[in-house]
């Protein structure tokens, strides 16, 4: 479904007769929104900060790979500790999309290819 999705979709919109409904309550899906059913304070996030904290001001390289620019829960926040850490870069290794934020660029690398094939090379 996520795939017949991403092909109709025009300017992050996907036709209305697409989009999943809830079988308990009948409500659209929605994807990535944060609001009253979204619950940030997860034990995930209650280790990331305690990671953030530990590492703050040391040497940082944040490695992400396959992440595409839709998936704004991941990327959005490893962009922001980049931005806010002095010492942090940043690659990112996806195909087809390597999307980097302005404010990091200037420490950032981007990959454009296969995963397997770059890290193959890297090695």
């Amino acid at each position: 479904m996520a795939e017949r999705m991403a092909e109709a979709e025009e300017s992050g919109r996907i036709p209305s007769d697409m989009v999943p409904y809830c079988p308990k309550c009948g409500a659209p899906m929605q994807i990535h929104m944060i609001n009253q059913n979204f619950i940030l304070q997860t034990k995930s996030e209650e280790r990331l900060q305690k990671f953030i904290r530990k590492y703050h001001g040391k040497h940082l390289v944040v490695l992400e790979l396959g992440i595409g620019w839709r998936n704004q829960l991941i990327k959005a926040p490893l962009m922001r500790l980049v931005e806010r850490e002095p010492h942090a870069g940043y690659i990112t290794i996806n195909r087809g999309e390597v999307y980097i934020a302005d404010g990091i660029r200037d420490k950032s690398v981007g990959l454009d290819g296969d995963l397997a094939e770059i890290l193959a090379k890297l090695k």
